[in-house]
């Protein structure tokens, strides 16, 4: 089971981790992009072109989740960091049992 309260800096991690990830594969798009080749065969052309827009709009799509989950978890992390702060005494935090 999870830890009910995250520590701030695997937040802030996760949320690099996001971005990075959002990054690279919106650059993956584009390099597949610059690969594209033309084949000569109309139909065959075709094919190869929708191919390669769906694979670009999927990196797209992943890109554009990737970097609103990392924005999302910026003021997550930064509240927690800041509440954590605040209420340090070295002890973890008091967790209220599930009923």
């Amino acid at each position: 089971m999870p830890p009910s309260h995250p520590r701030p800096e695997d937040i802030q991690v996760l949320a690099d981790a996001l971005s990075a990830t959002g990054e690279h594969t919106a650059s993956a798009g584009e390099l597949l992009l610059d690969h594209l080749v033309t084949v000569g065969d109309h139909a065959t052309q075709q094919a190869l072109d929708g191919l390669v827009d769906d694979a670009v709009d999927g990196l797209r799509e992943i890109s554009a989740g990737c970097r609103e989950l990392a924005l999302s978890l910026g003021p997550v992390a930064t509240r927690a960091s800041a509440s954590d702060r605040a209420t340090d005494t070295g002890a973890r935090p008091q967790v209220r049992e599930l009923r």
